[in-house]
Parts: C-alpha cells; structure tokens; sequence
C-alpha cells in the first residue's frame, strides 16, 4: 500500500545496511518508506493530511491521520506497544518545530473490560497449648474465613504529548501511544488503531517526522523486548509542506472538504469524529 510506512522489530538497533530505503530525486513524500517484510512488524499508513488554520491563533494547521497495524503470526502476540512521533522542522531548527496542539486518543483510556471473581480463604489456629508432660499439645479449633474479591482487567489505552528536543525546551513535539493487553484475557493488544495529530505551525515552514516502535512480545510463553526504527536508523524522513495540499497521485492520501468542516478553524474540529478515530482487532486478517 503507498504511503505505508513498515517498521520491523528487532531484538538489538538497527545499523546501517541493506533494506535501506531512499528518496528519489527531488522527492520529499514518498510513497513506501522502509519496507523490510518480517513476521512481526508494525505498519503505519498515513491517510490523511490536511491544512489549515487554528481559530485562536490564527497559526497554520496540519491534520495528520495515521493507522497502524500490529502484525504478529506464528503463535506471538503483542503484550504491549509504544509508538513515538517525532515532529521536526526540515531544516532542524529546533525553535521551528510545528508543535503538536492535540491528538486523539488522548488520555488513559479502558477498553474491553472484564472482571475476575476470585475465592479467598483464610484462617488460624483457634485454640490453646496444653501442656502434657514434657510435650505441648495444640487443643481447640480451626476456624476460617472465605471471601469473594472482584478485580477488574481491562486493555489499556494511553495517548500522550510530550517534549523531546535538545534541552527540553519549547512545546510539545512529540506523540506517544501505548497499548498494553488485557492481563485476564491475554489475547494480545488490539491490531488495529487510527489515530488523529492536529499540529500547529508558527512558521510557514515544511516538517518531517519520525516514528519509532518498542513492543514486548509473547514468542509463546518467552517475553522479549523489541525495537523498531530508531533515529539513528539511516531512513530519510517524510517531509510535509503545510502550504501544499496532497496531490492527485496520492490517492490513499484524503484530505477534509473544506465545504464540509470549517478548516480556518482547525482547533474547533472534534479530532475522533473527523478523523474516525477507532482501535479494534482484526480478525484471520480481516479489517
């Protein structure tokens, strides 16, 4: 699929070598940007970019839809996921950084819920010690006591913003979602989130973003932490211009009507309605 970006997980970095991808001449958005074909692998598409302006502000505005898919076969499942965004100016002018104004999901969220009724029992020696010659001897009852407790499991869901640029200075440019599974079920995280950034430019400036993954993996009963692409991995980043629209060729690429939704005034715009946010699990790999 174009626009597609796939990040394998390893066990250690990623160094410089082959499955290298680049952009080709002149090229700032390409359509596949690493391409590495493993079992277990994360995919993010980029479905949807739209520019803008912030109402309060008056700041230009970029509406960036990303999905994601966890990929895991074989008898693995996913235990747990993070997946950071980092949002930079193209030319690494720090002060220059689009700034990421709100996202969706957002928060700590529960999703698929149960609960678990346990029986506790427990009790004591009731009695006294009866001295018998020179041997004591326990004399009285056992009694105990059963409780029933009720816990709650679920799937947990958290969105972030956060800083990270040299210093830790200025506004958040940053995004990070986890999924961690429901520990009663372990069935894994769900395989399947869209999710929404409305980022905000006070420079007419082009950005680029980088993604990076960490999961901790259930490779049937054995629990290993994996890494996905790191900055230092050599990928060219995707390079957006807020002045320009997605292209025609781009066809998996949408943008809002402006006849629809009022795009002078981005912040107004409910992110999980316009963006379809959803987090679901695909089931023998039907989305």
């Amino acid at each position: 699929m174009a626009n597609r970006l796939v990040i394998n997980l390893l066990e250690e970095p990623i160094e410089e070598g082959e499955f290298r991808t680049k952009n080709s001449p002149g090229e700032k958005f390409r359509p596949i940007l690493v391409d590495r074909g493993n079992q277990l692998l994360t995919k993010v598409d980029i479905v949807g970019i739209t520019h803008g302006k912030l109402d309060a502000t008056g700041d230009l505005a970029t509406m960036l839809i990303f999905e994601f898919r966890f990929v895991a076969t074989g008898g693995r499942r996913f235990k747990s996921a993070s997946v950071d965004i980092k949002f930079e100016d193209s030319e690494g002018q720090l002060t220059q950084d689009p700034i990421v104004h709100a996202i969706s999901p957002y928060g700590r969220l529960a999703l698929n819920k149960t609960e678990k009724i346990q029986d506790v029992k427990w009790g004591a020696n009731a009695g006294i010690n009866a001295g018998v010659g020179p041997v004591g001897a326990d004399a009285g009852v056992l009694w105990e006591v059963e409780e029933v407790k009720s816990r709650e499991f679920h799937t947990k869901l958290t969105g972030v913003k956060r800083v990270m640029r040299r210093g830790f200075f200025g506004e958040e440019n940053v995004v990070i979602w986890t999924l961690e599974e429901n520990e009663d079920k372990g069935d894994g995280i769900p395989t399947f989130m869209r999710a929404a950034v409305l980022l905000r430019h006070p420079y007419d400036l082009p950005f680029t973003f980088t993604v990076k993954v960490k999961a901790d993996v259930d490779f049937v009963g054995e629990v290993r932490t994996l890494f996905g692409l790191e900055r230092k991995d050599p990928i060219d980043p995707v390079e957006i211009d807020p002045g320009m629209f997605p292209k025609a060729e781009w066809s998996t690429v949408k943008t809002l009507d402006p006849k629809i939704h009022d795009l002078e005034k981005m912040d107004n715009l409910i992110l999980k309605e316009v963006a379809g946010v959803i987090v679901v699990t695909a089931l023998d790999g039907v989305e």
